[in-house]
């Protein structure tokens, strides 16, 4: 994994120099700072956009985990295409378009260990116990039950 983190940008900027050399350098610079114009003005646009659905779905009370993916798709498609290279361009089709998005997605994250969560918690829904407590006061002089050290309870006097 080490050495296509050493390999990616010599491969951006091979794909740049080969696109020169395959049509003009003009054509190479307008791609770059075309592909650059769009990226922050998707990134400015899926910001925004997600800002103003983030208000609306909390207003409601409920906060969709695809909306937040969605919205993050595009601004990561966004940042690839801000990156200056033809494979960092591909990479933001990749992301951009949404089948592809979920083949990729399903191809690098192993499925089944999600699992569902209740609207509005942070917990699984297993974990969720519905009930009403209240809080009472001891009074002096009662005995109060205490659990020993090996987990079960003394025997309590009557």
């Amino acid at each position: 994994m080490k050495w296509l983190l050493f390999l990616y940008p010599w491969l951006e900027l091979w794909s740049l120099i080969q696109l020169g050399i395959e049509t003009t350098v003009a054509v190479a610079m307008l791609w770059v700072l075309g592909a650059l114009v769009m990226g922050i003005a998707l990134m400015r646009w899926a910001g925004r956009n997600s800002l103003q659905r983030l208000v609306q779905a909390s207003a409601g009370g409920a906060l969709p985990q695809q909306l937040l993916m969605s919205d993050f798709a595009l601004i990561l498609s966004g940042l690839f295409l801000a990156i200056p290279g033809l494979v960092s361009d591909l990479l933001a089709l990749l992301v951009l378009v949404g089948p592809l998005r979920r083949l990729a997605a399903s191809a690098l994250i192993p499925t089944g260990t999600a699992e569902p969560f209740h609207e509005g918690s942070g917990m699984a829904q297993g974990d969720i116990i519905e009930g009403e407590f209240s809080v009472q006061s001891v009074p002096e002089g009662t005995a109060q039950l205490k659990h020993s050290p090996g987990g079960n309870p003394p025997d309590t006097p009557k």
